[in-house]
């Protein structure tokens, strides 16, 4: 069973203890929060099921994009213009770039997607940031071992940017 400890007035700490499992402890702003919580991570130990979080909880947005800049950016063929790019996403993403990437969901994406349009940025560059975003997020969950629950790009297909056609067969970038 889950423990849960009072840490001062607004917070409540829960504590999960299996053998064969890592500890598992989150701090929650209510007593329920705290008991629902400890209730998942034990079922899902139970089950057999569980993959620590630990590290997307922990991990904010803009560092992992730091990471993606010296660890996979400089294999790519572009990597000067790929680096432009990451850097300019931290920008562009600002408050979402300090949340923890288990946190990102579509929505904060679509948000992204319409700031990007009002800034003036053009469908082809906000399509080229989506991919960057994407990849980011694939890497993380494949190579780097962090679980988070998935690609919140993925989940926002249709409101990506059309580009424009000409009407010719050739694309008007």
């Amino acid at each position: 069973m889950a423990t849960i400890q009072k840490r001062g007035d607004l917070q409540w700490r829960a504590r999960v203890r299996r053998r064969g499992y890592p500890i598992q402890t989150r701090t929650f702003t209510t007593k329920t929060k705290a008991e629902a919580w400890g209730r998942q991570v034990e079922g899902e130990m139970d089950r057999g099921v569980f993959v620590s979080r630990a590290e997307a909880e922990s991990t904010t947005l803009a560092e992992a994009l730091d990471r993606y800049a010296t660890e996979i950016i400089p294999h790519k063929k572009q990597a000067a213009r790929e680096a432009r790019r990451c850097t300019g996403l931290k920008e562009h993403l600002g408050g979402t770039s300090k949340r923890f990437i288990s946190t990102i969901q579509g929505k904060d994406v679509v948000a992204f997607i319409k700031s990007r349009a009002a800034g003036g940025a053009g469908p082809h560059t906000i399509r080229l940031d989506l991919a960057l975003l994407s990849h980011l997020f694939n890497v993380a969950r494949t190579a780097w071992g962090m679980e988070s629950p998935s690609n919140p790009v993925e989940l926002v297909r249709g409101q990506r940017p059309k580009l424009p056609h000409s009407g010719t067969g050739v694309w008007v970038i």
